[in-house]
């Protein structure tokens, strides 16, 4: 089993990250949006993976951190929480969902990209009595006053950048007045991104 991996980050996309270790061998890894936020700006990395082996076939899926990959863990451990979904959900970003869990708000995760009532049941359900989920402290500092709608881009660009970026619980008017910098040339979410995180950085 792979477990962790340490090496140039050869290319990146907001679902995998080539990276290439010393022994020469490239390794293509499953990843979140949180995680290719992170990694979009570095030339090199240190991930945790899941290896995960199936009958027709393996995969691998990063992560920054042991306690994200036991999240993941837990997540597809849930009957109809696929490998796909589990990295949806934890593009919310750790902290925040478990909030949610220890708090039974089901519509924050709702929220997530196919999740649905019974399902968002199912998780806090299946999650809310895990030893790392009762003994999380998390404080909410967040700013909800963001207003995307002010920024001279597509208003589904926006949402989906501010988003991610609120996920990793960047503070909302930071993100506003970056967003305003953004150069004219940038289109796509992979080049906007890096260039915002750079700038909050």
């Amino acid at each position: 089993m792979i477990a962790y991996i340490s090496g140039k980050i050869l290319e990146v996309s907001d679902t995998s990250v080539l990276i290439l270790p010393e022994s020469g061998v490239w390794y293509e890894i499953g990843i979140n949006e949180i995680t290719f936020a992170s990694l979009a700006t570095r030339q090199e990395t240190d991930l945790y993976l899941y290896h995960h082996i199936i009958e027709w076939g393996q995969s691998l899926f990063g992560f920054e951190t042991i306690e994200e990959k036991k999240l993941f863990t837990e997540l597809i451990k849930i009957s109809g929480v696929g490998w796909k979904v589990a990295l949806q959900i934890m593009s919310l970003w750790k902290h925040r969902l478990i909030e949610a869990v220890q708090s039974d708000d089901k519509k924050t995760i709702e929220s997530i990209k196919w999740i649905g009532k019974k399902m968002a049941e199912k998780i806090v359900l299946e999650l809310k009595d895990k030893d790392f989920v009762k003994s999380h402290i998390w404080t909410s500092t967040a700013d909800n006053s963001a207003t995307p709608e002010q920024i001279m881009l597509p208003a589904t660009l926006i949402e989906n950048i501010t988003g991610t970026l609120q996920n990793m619980w960047y503070q909302n008017r930071d993100i506003e007045r970056v967003l305003l910098q953004v150069p004219a040339e940038y289109s796509s979410v992979e080049e906007i991104l890096p260039f915002v995180i750079r700038e909050l950085s």
